[in-house]
């Protein structure tokens, strides 16, 4: 059962009012080396959608300046008459657009944004979920196992399009993909929803980004896959997954092990885990049986670090208790924006990094006791925190 509903998921879902008012968004994420230097990054691939049937033909992007008056209304302006005392220089309007956004999860590099026209969008062959194609470049495909694709985007694109809301850059990839963890659909609305479509994703393949080669070997991905749809991000947002765990009881890597939290969903969390072949899921439309706690707060590491993020879970209920904290340097963060489909220049900001550490603690709970059943190190942890935001007028 769990399966088709995975299969379900990750087709478009935008249908009947979520076309005009609505997203849709698959994200993967992988580690890759550098076959240069050597050197380890977190890349990810993301597909957004929003209100594809607001204007099929044309990109239209919600921060783009737009004067709501007539030629001879803007003359006045430039003429300084009293007329332009009146004059309101810009009307919002409600975004719709294809994106695919791609990069590195790390501050000192980037993030490229490649818009489409909607109606260029192709989610109806067997043979992939969803496709894109710009004129000059190779088709952005995401296929049940793989994805490949390329965008480009020019210093000069970005002083033309401000409202790109990106950086320059090249990325281009050849990945395949193979899902050994996944849930079913978690929390589900008619306004949110996400699917954990492969907590563990192991993927394989290269990323050719700004011109350097980096090869991705599914030993050492730590792949993740998952998506979300729906009327509008959750606000907070809350999130945090990995799949590296390193046991301090037996000190072996558990490589069937992940854990994913997200939210906010009416001010509670999901949080799934699987264990060695072993699934606990604590849902947030679930809880009302459960206990649950979680933070993010900013705290002080040492002078090499500087601040740091510190992300905390403790979940139980009458059977386990989960605890998860994890660290981040900010200085490793990057920040990545996502026009939220409201419109009204709302944007989804999410500081995000793929370096996270920490601590994972299973408990079983024995009448009045608890019996520690898991500790491990966690690294390479997905580990982000967000809010929408409204850009000044």
């Amino acid at each position: 059962m769990a399966a088709k509903k995975i299969c379900r998921n990750e087709k478009l879902q935008l249908k009947g009012s979520l076309r005009k008012n609505g997203f849709d968004r698959w994200r993967l994420v992988t580690n890759a080396v550098s076959s240069v230097s050597g050197e380890e990054k977190t890349f990810f691939i993301e597909f957004y959608a929003v209100n594809p049937a607001l204007s099929p033909k044309e990109c239209v992007l919600g921060f783009k300046n737009r004067f709501n008056k007539s030629t001879e209304d803007f003359q006045y302006v430039l003429a300084g008459s009293e007329t332009a005392k009146n004059f309101t220089s810009q009307t919002y309007v409600s975004p719709s657009f294809f994106m695919i956004k791609a990069g590195v999860l790390s501050l000192s590099t980037s993030q490229m944004n490649s818009y489409f026209p909607s109606e260029i969008l192709s989610a109806k062959k067997s043979e992939y979920i969803i496709s894109a194609k710009q004129e000059e470049l190779p088709a952005c495909i995401l296929a049940h196992d793989y994805t490949s694709g390329a965008i480009k985007v020019t210093d000069e694109d970005l002083r033309a399009h401000p409202e790109y809301m990106g950086s320059s850059g090249t990325m281009s990839w050849n990945l395949k993909f193979s899902r050994s963890i996944s849930f079913s659909s978690d929390y589900r609305t008619k306004d949110i929803n996400w699917a954990v479509l492969g907590g563990k994703t192991d993927f394989s393949g290269t990323i050719i980004f700004n011109n350097e080669e980096y090869n991705v070997n599914p030993r050492n991905s730590f792949g993740y896959y998952d998506k979300n749809w729906g009327r509008d991000f959750s606000s907070p947002y809350f999130h945090l997954s990995s799949s590296n765990f390193t046991s301090e009881i037996s000190g072996r890597l558990l490589d069937a092990s992940v854990f994913a939290v997200q939210g906010e969903y009416k001010n509670k969390v999901s949080v799934l885990v699987s264990i060695e072949g072993k699934n606990i899921e604590f849902h947030a439309n679930k809880l009302k049986k459960n206990q649950i706690s979680y933070d993010c707060q900013e705290m002080n590491g040492t002078e090499d670090e500087g601040l740091k993020l510190h992300w905390s879970v403790s979940v139980h209920d009458r059977r386990y208790v989960i605890d998860i904290d994890i660290f981040c340097n900010t200085k490793e963060m990057s920040l990545r924006d996502f026009e939220s489909p409201a419109g009204g220049r709302k944007v989804m900001r999410i500081l995000a990094s793929g370096s996270g550490t920490g601590k994972f603690k299973l408990y079983k709970k024995m009448k009045k006791n608890l019996e520690l059943l898991e500790q491990a190190d966690i690294s390479k942890c997905i580990c982000e925190y967000g809010n929408l935001e409204t850009a000044e007028k």
